[in-house]
């Protein structure tokens, strides 16, 4: 029999005890706390109702949310609407079975954009501390966003090589029509015959600028570029913008007066912000407010840019209206040729792959929003450049066609092209000796003195560069002028090319003459690549 001293003696081990797994279980679920508490991760519960019944703080970072705004909320009413049949199918298999991984899903941010979580659910309604549904829910906004843009650049690359292969063969018909049309022009006098051959000349130049506009996309365009200030091409433009928008849209301009140079070709930015203009004024036909701004900014390897660019210092071209917004299923297309979200017979839906192909040949990417108040920011970033802007020269006014008299070995294996060349140089008193392929021309070489190689570059058997290298060889004092409807890096060409002029396609007779003229006179071509 425990007399009173030892029953107050065991009563004090027993309390001892409970206070150790007291302690314990304290510690135990601080640590646990603290663990959810500090995850990157969100933790929620989940009810048989769909019921959120518990949800950890890094809702805050993730969604914008705080946990009381959601708690007692049905979790589905946040889910993006193409996801939410998937995601209640997932949450009923839950039920019957201990554990789901599900499909990424779209999720509303507290500001009303979407953000793609993926969710790992354990079944977890027999514990009674729980009795729920457990989530893991994961942030993947980034990683999708990555995995998308991959999609696109490769979607995007694989129909610029079409475009622009398609593009470059028509410039070389493109350039004959013209040619010809130039040539019959001057020998006509009846007035009504003069206004059907102008009319061929429009539709050429028509067929011309949606050709360079394919190119552009490609990134096989021939680009003049030079230091070039935003600030004076915007400035520049903004009563030609103001003219193509509607009364009831509101132009505003904000235009930072620290801004570095950028290296681009400056009419083709000029195309860049119309495009842009344009775009965002067909997206608010009932008006409202046009925005377009120029500022540098700092960007991080994170940023949401298309094609992808590294981190560092840019300038930033902005234009945002205040429309509808981009669905999200048309918005992995807008950049590809003839994708257009407008009526039949609006525009040509080249407009955005226009400026895609043009910022991205000029080292830059383009970030596109769908602002939370409505409408779309479109933003154009480009690389500071170091240096001065240059004043530009007034362009020589042609009284006639250059001429000279020296000899020109004309390569070019297209025959309308070739026969064309070298009438136009023959009729201003060039000797031209013609070759349709590098081997003709070099049996030509090991014959005859040539002041000048006209040649295209790409071509069978080798290249116009190859040919150049090889004819300078033999013909130490000649010069070189390339023609193509490709940029120098769409054509592959190896680092340290032969010297030489670039003469883009398709070219008239005006510009053919004098680019000859003026590589034969050692002057250089106002139009470089």
């Amino acid at each position: 029999m425990m007399n009173n001293g030892e029953e107050v003696t065991n009563q004090g081990t027993v309390d001892s005890l409970l206070d150790e797994l007291r302690s314990a279980y304290e510690a135990s679920e601080a640590r646990f706390r603290t663990l959810i508490e500090n995850s990157s991760d969100i933790t929620a519960i989940v009810g048989e109702d769909g019921v959120l019944n518990y949800i950890s703080p890094s809702i805050v970072d993730v969604l914008g949310f705080e946990p009381s705004d959601l708690i007692g909320e049905v979790g589905f009413d946040f889910v993006h609407g193409e996801d939410e049949a998937r995601m209640r199918e997932l949450f009923a298999r839950l039920q019957d079975e201990s554990n789901v991984s599900s499909q990424p899903f779209r999720a509303r941010h507290k500001d009303g954009t979407w953000r793609w979580l993926e969710a790992k659910g354990i079944n977890l309604m027999h514990d009674p501390a729980v009795q729920g549904m457990v989530y893991t829910v994961r942030d993947v906004t980034a990683q999708h966003d990555l995995e998308r843009r991959l999609r696109q650049g490769e979607r995007l690359e694989a129909i610029g090589q079409l475009a622009g292969g398609i593009s470059h063969d028509f410039n070389n018909v493109l350039l004959v029509i013209r040619g010809y049309t130039s040539i019959l022009r001057a020998g006509i006098e009846d007035e009504s015959l003069l206004a059907d051959v102008d009319e061929i000349a429009k539709a050429a130049e028509r067929a011309a600028e949606l050709t360079r506009q394919l190119l552009a996309f490609s990134r096989r365009q021939v680009l003049q570029p030079s230091l070039v200030d935003l600030r004076e091409v915007v400035g520049g433009m903004e009563s030609l913008l103001r003219r193509s928008i509607q009364e009831d849209i509101e132009m505003r301009l904000d235009i930072d007066h620290d801004v570095a140079p950028v290296l681009a070709d400056a009419g083709q930015m000029e195309q860049v912000i119309l495009n842009l203009v344009l775009n965002a004024r067909d997206a608010m036909p009932n008006g409202g407010a046009l925005d377009v701004s120029v500022a540098p900014v700092e960007l991080r390897d994170d940023a949401i840019v298309s094609p992808p660019l590294p981190s560092g210092s840019y300038i930033a071209l902005s234009v945002s209206d205040a429309g509808q917004g981009i669905d999200a299923i048309d918005l992995p297309h807008i950049f590809e040729p003839f994708f257009t979200t407008k009526a039949d017979g609006v525009g040509t839906g080249l407009g955005l792959s226009t400026v895609y192909g043009i910022v991205a040949q000029s080292g830059g990417g383009i970030e596109v929003m769908t602002l939370p108040s409505g409408g779309t920011r479109m933003t154009v970033f480009l690389p500071a450049a170091a240096g001065a802007v240059e004043e530009e020269s007034p362009e020589p006014v042609l009284l006639r066609l250059p001429a000279g008299t020296e000899t020109v070995l004309l390569v070019e294996d297209e025959d309308p092209v070739r026969e064309l060349v070298s009438r136009v140089l023959e009729d201003v008193g060039y000797e031209v000796l013609a070759a349709s392929r590098p081997s003709e021309a070099q049996r030509i070489v090991a014959e005859r003195e040539i002041d000048l190689l006209l040649t295209d570059v790409v071509m069978p058997e080798m290249s116009g560069y190859d040919l150049a290298t090889r004819v300078r060889l033999a013909q130490p004092e000649s010069r070189t002028l390339f023609m193509s409807g490709y940029a120098h890096k769409a054509l592959g060409e190896a680092s340290e090319l032969p010297q030489g002029e670039m003469l883009r396609k398709p070219f008239s007779p005006e510009q053919l003459t004098r680019a000859v003229r003026a590589v034969l006179d050692g002057d250089g071509l106002a139009e470089t690549v």
